[in-house]
């Protein structure tokens, strides 16, 4: 698959996914499959009639010196959403501030170091965990396992690793995100895409106090 755009109404439901897949499938397969993937990464439940796609050869691909085109990332209630992310660095060091919301509740992670040469990648990941944590029950411990930007088909994509510590197990998980023009944005997202695939089994918070650190 090429590219993807995803239409929704005011109220947030989807109407129109419009696909641009390489030779390989035919179109009805491919809406199949993006309907899959949808229902399994998104939980949306959208009929493969809405999901309009258009095959392209070898000779008729986009011309590679195209910017590539950026789509908003759909967000659900329960999973957590990006809201800000914010990187100072001066020559006393780097402050990373992720700001995230989940349902009607918001909550703040930072991370600094004293280090000026240190990774803001790292930091921006530490901090949206932190940001995370805070909707979480306390016996929860989230552990970042790295942070990698790499070169993905040309374009720079942001690599994830979250190690979730519990009273009785530890689950490593992995997200991932493709960079557009921002890379600490790119971490938040791809942070919480690691997180959001456990969302249903995590044990939360009944109430979340704002508060920034």
């Amino acid at each position: 698959m090429s590219s993807c755009r995803i239409r929704t109404d005011e109220s947030g439901n989807v109407t129109e996914v419009h696909v641009v897949s390489r030779v390989g499938k035919s179109p009805k397969l491919v809406a199949r499959d993006v309907e899959g993937v949808l229902k399994a990464e998104m939980d949306l439940d959208v009929d493969y009639k809405k999901i309009g796609v258009v095959v392209l050869d070898a000779d008729h691909a986009a011309p590679a010196d195209l910017p590539p085109e950026e789509f908003p990332i759909l967000e659900h209630a329960f999973r957590f959403a990006f809201v800000s992310v914010n990187v100072v660095s001066t020559r006393g060091g780097l402050r990373a501030e992720v700001e995230l919301s989940r349902e009607s509740a918001e909550a703040f992670g930072s991370s600094e170091t004293d280090n000026p040469s240190a990774s803001p990648l790292s930091a921006v990941a530490e901090a949206t965990l932190r940001a995370i944590s805070e909707f979480l029950d306390d016996n929860t411990r989230l552990c970042l396992g790295g942070v990698l930007k790499v070169s993905l088909g040309g374009d720079d994509a942001i690599l994830v690793r979250v190690d979730i510590v519990g009273a009785r197990h530890t689950k490593s998980l992995a997200g991932s995100a493709m960079v557009a023009g921002n890379d600490a944005q790119a971490v938040v997202f791809a942070t919480l895409d690691a997180i959001n695939r456990l969302t249903g089994k995590l044990e939360f918070k009944s109430s979340i106090e704002y508060k920034i650190k």
